[in-house]
Protein backbone atom coordinates (compact mmCIF):
# COMPACT_ATOMS: atom_id res chain seq x y z
CA UNK A 1 0.00 0.00 0.00
CA UNK A 2 1.30 3.43 -1.01
CA UNK A 3 2.14 5.71 1.92
CA UNK A 4 -0.40 8.67 2.72
CA UNK A 5 0.93 12.12 1.88
CA UNK A 6 -0.74 15.42 2.30
CA UNK A 7 -2.44 16.24 -1.26
CA UNK A 8 -0.08 19.80 -1.29
CA UNK A 9 2.99 17.22 -1.22
CA UNK A 10 1.73 14.52 -3.61
CA UNK A 11 1.09 17.53 -6.10
CA UNK A 12 3.87 19.38 -5.26
CA UNK A 13 6.38 16.23 -6.12
CA UNK A 14 4.63 14.23 -8.89
CA UNK A 15 1.96 14.43 -11.98
CA UNK A 16 0.48 10.89 -12.65
CA UNK A 17 -0.97 11.83 -16.03
CA UNK A 18 2.54 13.11 -17.10
CA UNK A 19 4.78 10.85 -15.42
CA UNK A 20 2.68 7.42 -17.12
CA UNK A 21 3.67 8.79 -20.33
CA UNK A 22 7.20 9.21 -19.18
CA UNK A 23 7.44 5.58 -17.64
CA UNK A 24 5.94 4.53 -21.67
CA UNK A 25 8.89 5.99 -23.07
CA UNK A 26 11.41 4.16 -20.62
CA UNK A 27 9.75 0.86 -20.92
CA UNK A 28 9.65 0.81 -24.86
CA UNK A 29 13.26 1.87 -25.47
CA UNK A 30 13.93 0.21 -22.45
CA UNK A 31 15.89 0.76 -19.01
CA UNK A 32 19.17 0.99 -20.40
CA UNK A 33 18.99 3.14 -23.77
CA UNK A 34 16.72 5.44 -22.36
CA UNK A 35 17.69 8.76 -21.27
CA UNK A 36 14.82 9.82 -19.56
CA UNK A 37 15.14 9.24 -15.62
CA UNK A 38 12.53 6.70 -13.78
CA UNK A 39 9.16 8.65 -12.70
CA UNK A 40 9.65 8.89 -9.20
CA UNK A 41 6.09 8.26 -7.11
CA UNK A 42 6.22 9.34 -3.56
CA UNK A 43 6.70 6.47 -1.20
CA UNK A 44 8.27 3.90 -3.50
CA UNK A 45 12.20 3.64 -3.51
CA UNK A 46 14.41 5.20 -6.03
CA UNK A 47 16.96 3.15 -7.34
CA UNK A 48 20.61 4.89 -8.61
CA UNK A 49 20.75 5.07 -11.78
CA UNK A 50 23.78 3.17 -12.64
CA UNK A 51 22.37 0.12 -11.02
CA UNK A 52 20.72 -1.55 -13.92
CA UNK A 53 18.98 -4.33 -11.89
CA UNK A 54 17.76 -1.70 -9.46
CA UNK A 55 16.62 0.41 -12.33
CA UNK A 56 14.76 -2.21 -13.71
CA UNK A 57 13.07 -3.22 -10.31
CA UNK A 58 11.87 0.41 -9.68
CA UNK A 59 10.45 0.62 -13.39
CA UNK A 60 7.81 -1.95 -12.37
CA UNK A 61 7.29 -0.51 -9.24
CA UNK A 62 5.80 2.23 -10.40
CA UNK A 63 4.11 0.81 -12.98
CA UNK A 64 2.36 -0.93 -10.80
CA UNK A 65 2.07 2.17 -8.32
CA UNK A 66 0.54 4.47 -11.25
CA UNK A 67 -1.67 2.16 -12.38
CA UNK A 68 -2.96 1.73 -8.67
CA UNK A 69 -3.21 5.57 -8.57
CA UNK A 70 -4.66 6.02 -12.15
CA UNK A 71 -7.58 3.67 -11.60
CA UNK A 72 -8.08 4.44 -8.43
CA UNK A 73 -9.31 7.89 -9.82
CA UNK A 74 -6.75 10.43 -9.20
CA UNK A 75 -7.61 14.01 -9.63
CA UNK A 76 -5.47 17.24 -9.19
CA UNK A 77 -5.46 19.49 -6.23
CA UNK A 78 -7.58 22.65 -7.46
CA UNK A 79 -5.51 25.29 -8.62
CA UNK A 80 -6.19 28.32 -6.80
CA UNK A 81 -8.84 30.71 -8.38
CA UNK A 82 -7.20 33.62 -10.28
CA UNK A 83 -8.65 37.14 -9.08
CA UNK A 84 -9.75 39.46 -11.27
CA UNK A 85 -8.65 43.84 -10.96
CA UNK A 86 -11.37 45.21 -10.71
CA UNK A 87 -12.11 47.15 -13.59
CA UNK A 88 -12.12 51.41 -14.01
CA UNK A 89 -16.28 52.43 -14.32
CA UNK A 90 -17.26 52.61 -17.86
CA UNK A 91 -17.21 56.50 -19.36
CA UNK A 92 -19.30 55.59 -22.48
CA UNK A 93 -22.89 54.69 -22.44
CA UNK A 94 -24.05 51.31 -23.75
CA UNK A 95 -26.63 51.52 -27.32
CA UNK A 96 -29.77 50.56 -26.16
CA UNK A 97 -31.97 47.62 -27.11
CA UNK A 98 -32.59 49.45 -31.31
CA UNK A 99 -29.17 50.14 -31.63
CA UNK A 100 -27.67 46.91 -30.30
CA UNK A 101 -30.12 45.24 -32.37
CA UNK A 102 -29.15 47.96 -35.64
CA UNK A 103 -25.48 46.63 -34.96
CA UNK A 104 -26.16 42.97 -34.68
CA UNK A 105 -27.13 43.52 -38.28
CA UNK A 106 -24.23 45.36 -39.28
CA UNK A 107 -22.04 42.71 -37.95
CA UNK A 108 -24.07 39.64 -39.75
CA UNK A 109 -22.86 41.39 -42.70
CA UNK A 110 -25.92 43.58 -43.69
CA UNK A 111 -24.80 47.01 -45.29
CA UNK A 112 -21.12 46.37 -44.68
CA UNK A 113 -20.41 49.93 -45.89
CA UNK A 114 -21.83 51.38 -43.19
CA UNK A 115 -20.41 49.69 -40.47
CA UNK A 116 -17.15 51.94 -40.04
CA UNK A 117 -19.26 55.55 -40.43
CA UNK A 118 -21.35 53.44 -37.10
CA UNK A 119 -17.98 53.56 -35.42
CA UNK A 120 -16.93 56.65 -35.55
CA UNK A 121 -19.95 58.19 -34.97
CA UNK A 122 -20.64 55.87 -31.82
CA UNK A 123 -17.02 57.42 -30.43
CA UNK A 124 -18.16 60.68 -31.66
CA UNK A 125 -21.37 60.85 -29.41
CA UNK A 126 -19.24 58.82 -26.27
CA UNK A 127 -21.54 55.31 -26.89
CA UNK A 128 -20.11 52.04 -26.82
CA UNK A 129 -20.84 48.82 -27.97
CA UNK A 130 -23.63 46.20 -26.27
CA UNK A 131 -21.55 43.85 -23.44
CA UNK A 132 -23.37 41.21 -25.52
CA UNK A 133 -22.49 42.23 -28.81
CA UNK A 134 -18.69 42.36 -28.09
CA UNK A 135 -17.39 39.20 -29.02
CA UNK A 136 -19.05 39.29 -32.36
CA UNK A 137 -17.64 42.80 -32.78
CA UNK A 138 -13.88 41.77 -32.16
CA UNK A 139 -14.68 38.18 -34.09
CA UNK A 140 -15.60 40.70 -37.17
CA UNK A 141 -12.76 43.18 -36.82
CA UNK A 142 -9.40 41.36 -35.95
CA UNK A 143 -9.26 39.74 -39.80
CA UNK A 144 -10.05 43.66 -41.00
CA UNK A 145 -6.96 46.07 -39.93
CA UNK A 146 -8.79 49.13 -41.14
CA UNK A 147 -11.62 48.69 -38.85
CA UNK A 148 -9.25 48.35 -35.47
CA UNK A 149 -8.98 51.80 -34.24
CA UNK A 150 -12.31 52.07 -34.99
CA UNK A 151 -13.42 49.33 -33.14
CA UNK A 152 -11.32 50.07 -30.16
CA UNK A 153 -12.43 53.69 -29.74
CA UNK A 154 -16.64 52.12 -28.77
CA UNK A 155 -15.52 49.10 -26.55
CA UNK A 156 -15.60 50.57 -23.13
CA UNK A 157 -13.41 48.99 -20.59
CA UNK A 158 -15.02 45.79 -20.09
CA UNK A 159 -14.24 44.85 -24.03
CA UNK A 160 -10.46 46.38 -23.55
CA UNK A 161 -10.44 43.64 -21.09
CA UNK A 162 -11.62 40.75 -23.37
CA UNK A 163 -9.88 42.03 -26.17
CA UNK A 164 -6.44 41.73 -24.39
CA UNK A 165 -7.35 38.09 -23.22
CA UNK A 166 -7.32 36.99 -26.99
CA UNK A 167 -4.55 36.66 -28.98
CA UNK A 168 -6.22 37.41 -32.23
CA UNK A 169 -7.93 40.55 -30.55
CA UNK A 170 -5.27 41.59 -29.65
CA UNK A 171 -4.22 43.72 -32.62
CA UNK A 172 -7.67 45.75 -32.09
CA UNK A 173 -5.74 47.54 -28.71
CA UNK A 174 -2.56 47.91 -30.95
CA UNK A 175 -3.44 51.37 -31.76
CA UNK A 176 -4.94 52.94 -29.26
CA UNK A 177 -2.89 51.30 -26.48
CA UNK A 178 0.51 52.31 -25.42
CA UNK A 179 3.58 53.05 -27.60
CA UNK A 180 5.39 49.24 -28.39
CA UNK A 181 8.39 48.69 -26.14
CA UNK A 182 11.78 49.18 -27.28
CA UNK A 183 12.43 45.55 -27.17
CA UNK A 184 9.83 45.60 -30.24
CA UNK A 185 12.31 46.91 -32.50
CA UNK A 186 14.59 44.03 -31.79
CA UNK A 187 12.00 41.19 -31.76
CA UNK A 188 8.74 41.89 -32.96
CA UNK A 189 6.79 41.29 -36.31
CA UNK A 190 7.51 44.28 -39.31
CA UNK A 191 4.03 45.85 -38.40
CA UNK A 192 5.14 45.94 -34.78
CA UNK A 193 8.54 47.21 -35.70
CA UNK A 194 6.84 50.03 -38.09
CA UNK A 195 4.84 51.42 -35.53
CA UNK A 196 7.43 51.23 -33.24
CA UNK A 197 9.12 53.53 -35.25
CA UNK A 198 6.02 56.14 -35.98
CA UNK A 199 5.71 56.50 -32.36
CA UNK A 200 9.58 56.98 -31.60
CA UNK A 201 9.07 59.81 -34.46
CA UNK A 202 6.84 61.45 -32.78
CA UNK A 203 8.77 61.54 -30.00
CA UNK A 204 12.55 61.58 -31.22
CA UNK A 205 12.90 62.01 -34.70
CA UNK A 206 16.36 62.13 -34.53
CA UNK A 207 16.57 58.26 -32.77
CA UNK A 208 14.28 56.95 -34.98
CA UNK A 209 16.16 58.20 -37.86
CA UNK A 210 19.59 56.71 -36.48
CA UNK A 211 18.42 53.62 -35.24
CA UNK A 212 16.73 52.59 -38.75
CA UNK A 213 19.57 54.27 -40.79
CA UNK A 214 21.51 51.58 -38.41
CA UNK A 215 19.39 48.72 -39.90
CA UNK A 216 18.45 48.89 -43.14
CA UNK A 217 21.29 47.50 -44.73
CA UNK A 218 20.68 44.36 -43.85
CA UNK A 219 17.17 44.43 -44.39
CA UNK A 220 15.04 42.78 -47.48
CA UNK A 221 13.81 44.91 -50.09
CA UNK A 222 10.43 44.20 -48.76
CA UNK A 223 11.14 45.59 -45.12
CA UNK A 224 12.99 48.13 -46.52
CA UNK A 225 10.37 49.93 -48.21
CA UNK A 226 7.81 49.46 -45.20
CA UNK A 227 10.63 51.13 -42.82
CA UNK A 228 11.34 53.83 -44.94
CA UNK A 229 7.63 54.63 -45.45
CA UNK A 230 6.89 55.15 -41.54
CA UNK A 231 9.27 58.49 -42.47
CA UNK A 232 6.15 60.45 -43.73
CA UNK A 233 5.73 60.43 -39.88
CA UNK A 234 6.61 64.08 -39.47
CA UNK A 235 8.41 64.26 -42.68
CA UNK A 236 11.42 66.91 -42.34
CA UNK A 237 14.57 68.06 -44.21
CA UNK A 238 16.76 66.09 -41.30
CA UNK A 239 15.44 62.85 -43.69
CA UNK A 240 17.03 63.98 -46.59
CA UNK A 241 20.31 62.76 -46.73
CA UNK A 242 19.10 59.04 -45.27
CA UNK A 243 16.32 59.15 -48.20
CA UNK A 244 18.70 60.48 -50.46
CA UNK A 245 20.97 57.14 -50.47
CA UNK A 246 18.13 55.03 -50.86
CA UNK A 247 17.03 56.85 -54.37
CA UNK A 248 19.29 54.38 -56.30
CA UNK A 249 18.80 50.78 -54.57
CA UNK A 250 18.48 48.34 -56.84
CA UNK A 251 14.90 46.98 -55.37
CA UNK A 252 12.29 49.62 -57.39
CA UNK A 253 9.92 48.95 -54.90
CA UNK A 254 12.39 50.82 -52.20
CA UNK A 255 13.03 53.34 -54.84
CA UNK A 256 9.47 54.19 -55.70
CA UNK A 257 8.86 54.30 -51.76
CA UNK A 258 11.26 56.96 -51.87
CA UNK A 259 10.50 58.80 -54.42
CA UNK A 260 7.41 60.97 -53.26
CA UNK A 261 9.21 61.22 -49.83
CA UNK A 262 12.64 63.13 -51.32
CA UNK A 263 9.85 64.93 -53.74
CA UNK A 264 8.27 66.62 -50.76
CA UNK A 265 10.63 67.46 -48.21
CA UNK A 266 10.97 71.35 -48.02
CA UNK A 267 13.69 72.52 -50.07
CA UNK A 268 14.18 69.54 -51.55
CA UNK A 269 17.53 69.10 -53.47
CA UNK A 270 15.76 66.58 -55.61
CA UNK A 271 13.10 69.08 -56.63
CA UNK A 272 16.34 71.50 -57.73
CA UNK A 273 17.94 68.69 -59.34
CA UNK A 274 14.62 67.64 -61.89
CA UNK A 275 14.06 70.82 -62.20
CA UNK A 276 17.26 71.66 -63.96
CA UNK A 277 16.42 69.27 -66.30
CA UNK A 278 12.66 69.88 -67.19
CA UNK A 279 12.97 73.69 -67.49
CA UNK A 280 14.75 74.20 -70.57
CA UNK A 281 12.00 71.42 -72.07
CA UNK A 282 9.35 73.54 -72.02
CA UNK A 283 9.28 76.93 -73.08
CA UNK A 284 6.83 79.35 -73.56
CA UNK A 285 6.22 82.39 -76.32
CA UNK A 286 4.05 85.11 -75.55
CA UNK A 287 2.56 86.68 -78.37
CA UNK A 288 -0.20 89.59 -78.38
CA UNK A 289 -3.35 87.77 -79.43
CA UNK A 290 -1.67 84.36 -77.69
CA UNK A 291 0.74 82.00 -75.68
CA UNK A 292 2.24 79.34 -77.25
CA UNK A 293 3.98 76.12 -75.36
CA UNK A 294 6.97 74.41 -77.15
CA UNK A 295 7.33 70.99 -75.87
CA UNK A 296 11.16 69.11 -76.25
CA UNK A 297 11.68 65.74 -75.39
CA UNK A 298 14.58 65.10 -73.09
CA UNK A 299 17.66 64.45 -75.53
CA UNK A 300 19.80 62.10 -73.97
CA UNK A 301 18.87 58.06 -73.59
CA UNK A 302 18.37 56.85 -69.70
CA UNK A 303 20.97 55.93 -68.23
CA UNK A 304 21.60 55.20 -64.35
CA UNK A 305 22.39 58.45 -63.37
CA UNK A 306 18.77 59.40 -63.68
CA UNK A 307 17.93 57.20 -60.28
CA UNK A 308 19.95 59.90 -58.42
CA UNK A 309 16.68 62.37 -59.83
CA UNK A 310 13.93 59.97 -59.14
CA UNK A 311 13.46 58.77 -62.89
CA UNK A 312 13.01 55.17 -63.81
CA UNK A 313 13.40 53.44 -67.61
CA UNK A 314 10.35 52.57 -67.77
CA UNK A 315 6.69 54.24 -65.89
CA UNK A 316 3.64 52.52 -66.70
CA UNK A 317 1.62 55.96 -66.73
CA UNK A 318 3.82 57.18 -69.57
CA UNK A 319 4.27 55.39 -73.31
CA UNK A 320 7.35 56.47 -75.21
CA UNK A 321 11.03 55.86 -73.96
CA UNK A 322 12.21 59.74 -74.03
CA UNK A 323 8.38 60.67 -73.25
CA UNK A 324 8.44 58.71 -70.43
CA UNK A 325 11.59 60.44 -68.70
CA UNK A 326 9.42 64.09 -69.09
CA UNK A 327 6.47 63.06 -67.27
CA UNK A 328 8.34 61.65 -64.70
CA UNK A 329 9.82 64.99 -64.77
CA UNK A 330 6.39 66.38 -64.63
CA UNK A 331 5.06 64.42 -61.54
CA UNK A 332 7.53 65.05 -59.34
CA UNK A 333 7.63 68.67 -59.64
CA UNK A 334 5.27 71.17 -57.63
CA UNK A 335 2.77 72.23 -60.43
CA UNK A 336 2.62 75.64 -59.13
CA UNK A 337 5.86 75.93 -59.61
CA UNK A 338 5.21 76.37 -63.42
CA UNK A 339 2.55 78.79 -62.87
CA UNK A 340 4.70 80.85 -60.41
CA UNK A 341 7.82 80.93 -63.41
CA UNK A 342 5.51 81.65 -66.28
CA UNK A 343 3.10 84.10 -64.66
CA UNK A 344 0.32 82.27 -65.42
CA UNK A 345 -2.78 80.86 -63.92
CA UNK A 346 -3.36 76.82 -63.96
CA UNK A 347 -5.99 77.54 -66.37
CA UNK A 348 -4.11 79.56 -68.93
CA UNK A 349 -0.90 76.76 -68.35
CA UNK A 350 -3.60 74.04 -69.45
CA UNK A 351 -5.49 75.77 -72.29
CA UNK A 352 -1.70 76.09 -73.86
CA UNK A 353 -1.03 72.76 -73.28
CA UNK A 354 -3.81 71.50 -74.76
CA UNK A 355 -3.27 73.38 -78.19
CA UNK A 356 0.74 70.80 -78.70
CA UNK A 357 1.11 67.37 -79.92
CA UNK A 358 2.16 66.24 -76.14
CA UNK A 359 -0.83 67.27 -74.71
CA UNK A 360 -1.90 64.17 -72.83
CA UNK A 361 1.85 63.66 -71.51
CA UNK A 362 1.67 67.40 -69.82
CA UNK A 363 -1.64 66.75 -68.39
CA UNK A 364 -0.86 63.59 -67.00
CA UNK A 365 2.40 64.27 -65.90
CA UNK A 366 0.79 67.25 -63.47
CA UNK A 367 -1.93 65.48 -62.76
CA UNK A 368 0.15 63.24 -61.14
CA UNK A 369 2.23 65.97 -59.13
CA UNK A 370 -0.99 67.57 -57.92
CA UNK A 371 -2.07 64.44 -56.11
CA UNK A 372 1.46 64.37 -55.10
CA UNK A 373 1.85 67.28 -53.95
CA UNK A 374 -1.97 67.97 -52.86
CA UNK A 375 -1.95 70.82 -54.72
CA UNK A 376 -5.89 71.98 -54.60
CA UNK A 377 -5.87 75.24 -57.22
CA UNK A 378 -4.69 73.04 -60.10
CA UNK A 379 -6.91 70.14 -58.84
CA UNK A 380 -9.89 72.64 -59.38
CA UNK A 381 -8.26 73.80 -62.63
CA UNK A 382 -7.99 70.01 -64.04
CA UNK A 383 -11.01 69.32 -63.48
CA UNK A 384 -12.95 72.28 -64.57
CA UNK A 385 -11.17 72.11 -67.42
CA UNK A 386 -11.76 68.08 -68.09
CA UNK A 387 -15.81 68.97 -67.31
CA UNK A 388 -16.43 71.99 -68.86
CA UNK A 389 -14.76 72.10 -72.36
CA UNK A 390 -16.32 70.21 -74.75
CA UNK A 391 -14.09 67.21 -76.50
CA UNK A 392 -15.21 64.44 -78.46
CA UNK A 393 -11.41 62.35 -76.82
CA UNK A 394 -10.01 64.17 -73.97
CA UNK A 395 -7.37 63.04 -72.07
CA UNK A 396 -7.97 60.55 -69.57
CA UNK A 397 -7.21 61.69 -65.83
CA UNK A 398 -6.70 60.25 -62.73
CA UNK A 399 -10.05 61.74 -61.95
CA UNK A 400 -10.52 60.08 -58.32
CA UNK A 401 -7.17 61.34 -56.91
CA UNK A 402 -7.64 65.02 -58.02
CA UNK A 403 -11.16 64.69 -56.51
CA UNK A 404 -9.79 63.69 -52.87
CA UNK A 405 -7.59 67.20 -53.35
CA UNK A 406 -10.37 68.97 -52.65
CA UNK A 407 -13.70 68.97 -50.21
CA UNK A 408 -16.63 68.22 -50.45
CA UNK A 409 -17.97 72.34 -50.58
CA UNK A 410 -15.41 72.82 -53.78
CA UNK A 411 -16.64 69.38 -55.85
CA UNK A 412 -20.34 70.57 -55.11
CA UNK A 413 -19.97 73.89 -56.24
CA UNK A 414 -17.55 72.89 -59.49
CA UNK A 415 -20.77 69.98 -60.21
CA UNK A 416 -23.72 71.87 -59.67
CA UNK A 417 -23.21 74.46 -62.44
CA UNK A 418 -22.32 71.96 -64.77
CA UNK A 419 -25.69 69.34 -63.74
CA UNK A 420 -27.87 72.80 -64.33
CA UNK A 421 -26.40 73.47 -68.12
CA UNK A 422 -27.49 69.95 -69.13
CA UNK A 423 -29.80 68.09 -66.87
CA UNK A 424 -30.85 65.40 -68.82
CA UNK A 425 -29.69 62.39 -66.85
CA UNK A 426 -27.46 59.78 -69.13
CA UNK A 427 -23.98 57.63 -69.38
CA UNK A 428 -22.42 60.43 -71.26
CA UNK A 429 -22.92 63.32 -69.45
CA UNK A 430 -19.73 65.22 -68.14
CA UNK A 431 -21.22 65.80 -64.92
CA UNK A 432 -21.62 62.17 -63.69
CA UNK A 433 -18.19 60.72 -63.20
CA UNK A 434 -17.74 63.94 -60.68
CA UNK A 435 -21.01 63.66 -59.12
CA UNK A 436 -19.85 59.67 -58.24
CA UNK A 437 -16.18 61.11 -56.46
CA UNK A 438 -17.85 64.18 -54.04
CA UNK A 439 -18.06 62.22 -50.81
CA UNK A 440 -20.86 62.34 -48.01
CA UNK A 441 -22.59 64.19 -46.95
CA UNK A 442 -24.17 65.84 -49.68
CA UNK A 443 -25.51 69.14 -49.54
CA UNK A 444 -29.39 69.58 -49.90
CA UNK A 445 -29.34 71.67 -53.01
CA UNK A 446 -27.00 68.56 -54.56
CA UNK A 447 -29.32 65.81 -53.22
CA UNK A 448 -32.46 67.89 -54.36
CA UNK A 449 -30.81 68.68 -57.77
CA UNK A 450 -29.45 64.75 -58.63
CA UNK A 451 -33.03 63.40 -57.62
CA UNK A 452 -34.70 65.59 -60.03
CA UNK A 453 -32.44 64.21 -62.97
CA UNK A 454 -32.75 61.15 -61.89
CA UNK A 455 -37.11 61.42 -61.37
CA UNK A 456 -37.14 62.72 -64.97
CA UNK A 457 -34.79 60.26 -66.26
CA UNK A 458 -37.04 57.37 -64.82
CA UNK A 459 -40.39 58.47 -65.91
CA UNK A 460 -39.17 57.44 -69.52
CA UNK A 461 -39.15 54.20 -69.99
CA UNK A 462 -38.06 53.95 -73.57
CA UNK A 463 -34.46 54.94 -72.34
CA UNK A 464 -34.31 52.85 -68.91
CA UNK A 465 -32.34 49.97 -71.44
CA UNK A 466 -30.16 52.47 -72.37
CA UNK A 467 -29.37 54.64 -68.91
CA UNK A 468 -29.88 51.64 -65.93
CA UNK A 469 -26.11 50.74 -65.72
CA UNK A 470 -24.85 54.72 -65.16
CA UNK A 471 -28.36 55.09 -63.14
CA UNK A 472 -27.29 51.82 -60.71
CA UNK A 473 -24.21 52.96 -59.90
CA UNK A 474 -25.21 56.34 -59.30
CA UNK A 475 -28.01 55.11 -56.93
CA UNK A 476 -25.23 52.44 -55.18
CA UNK A 477 -22.82 55.79 -54.54
CA UNK A 478 -26.10 57.75 -53.54
CA UNK A 479 -26.78 55.09 -50.48
CA UNK A 480 -23.57 55.66 -49.27
CA UNK A 481 -23.17 59.69 -49.58
CA UNK A 482 -26.92 61.21 -49.39
CA UNK A 483 -27.43 62.09 -45.64
CA UNK A 484 -30.01 60.24 -43.96
CA UNK A 485 -31.91 63.33 -43.03
CA UNK A 486 -32.86 63.54 -46.95
CA UNK A 487 -34.67 59.94 -46.66
CA UNK A 488 -37.60 62.05 -47.57
CA UNK A 489 -36.40 64.11 -50.14
CA UNK A 490 -35.35 61.21 -51.86
CA UNK A 491 -38.73 58.80 -51.09
CA UNK A 492 -40.94 61.15 -51.69
CA UNK A 493 -40.43 61.58 -55.46
CA UNK A 494 -38.84 57.81 -56.40
CA UNK A 495 -40.44 55.62 -54.22
CA UNK A 496 -43.71 55.91 -56.62
CA UNK A 497 -41.12 54.79 -59.72
CA UNK A 498 -40.45 51.14 -57.92
CA UNK A 499 -42.86 49.46 -60.01
CA UNK A 500 -42.26 50.94 -63.76
CA UNK A 501 -38.71 50.64 -63.56
CA UNK A 502 -37.89 46.71 -63.78
CA UNK A 503 -34.42 47.49 -64.70
CA UNK A 504 -33.79 49.32 -61.23
CA UNK A 505 -36.05 48.31 -59.30
CA UNK A 506 -33.15 46.72 -56.97
CA UNK A 507 -30.68 49.56 -57.00
CA UNK A 508 -33.70 52.00 -56.06
CA UNK A 509 -35.17 49.74 -53.34
CA UNK A 510 -31.58 49.38 -52.19
CA UNK A 511 -30.94 53.11 -52.01
CA UNK A 512 -34.56 54.25 -50.11
CA UNK A 513 -34.01 51.24 -48.16
CA UNK A 514 -30.04 52.10 -46.84
CA UNK A 515 -31.37 55.91 -46.35
CA UNK A 516 -33.98 54.55 -43.97
CA UNK A 517 -31.23 52.14 -42.23
CA UNK A 518 -29.18 54.67 -41.98
CA UNK A 519 -31.73 57.29 -40.35
CA UNK A 520 -32.84 54.66 -37.55
CA UNK A 521 -29.01 54.30 -36.92
CA UNK A 522 -28.72 57.97 -36.25
CA UNK A 523 -31.96 57.88 -34.36
CA UNK A 524 -30.42 55.35 -31.93
CA UNK A 525 -27.60 57.25 -30.96
CA UNK A 526 -29.85 59.19 -29.09
CA UNK A 527 -31.98 55.88 -27.50
CA UNK A 528 -31.57 55.46 -23.33
CA UNK A 529 -29.15 52.54 -22.57
CA UNK A 530 -31.01 49.19 -21.70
Amino acid sequence: MLPEHAPDQVESSWHPTADWQRLLRVALLGTQQSPDAVPAVPGLPTAPETDAAAREKQLLLTAGGLSLIRKAGYQPAPAPSATLEQLPAETQVPLGPSGGRLLHLLLEGQYPDLLPDFLTTLANHSRRVPSQLLVRLLDYVHSRPALHPLAAAVLGQRGAWLAAQHPNWQAVLATTGPAPHAATWETGTLRQRVRYLEALRRTNAEQAREQLAAVLPQEPAKNQASLLASLQEGLSAADAPLLERYLVSKSKEVRQTVQPLVACLPDSALVGRVWQRAEPLLRLRKTLTATKLVVELPPDAWDKSWLADGVEQHDSRFQGDRATLLGQLLALLPPQRWANYWQLPPAAILNAAAATEWGALLFNGWAEATILHHASTWALALLTWWAELPRKHPFSLPLAGLAQQLSTDQLTKLVLPLLDSAPEFGPEVRWLPLLQLIPGPWSEPLSRRVVEALRQALNQPERLHRIHYAASQLLEHMARVVPATHYELCAQPLQPLLQDVPYLHNSLARLLNTLHFRQQLTDALHEAPA
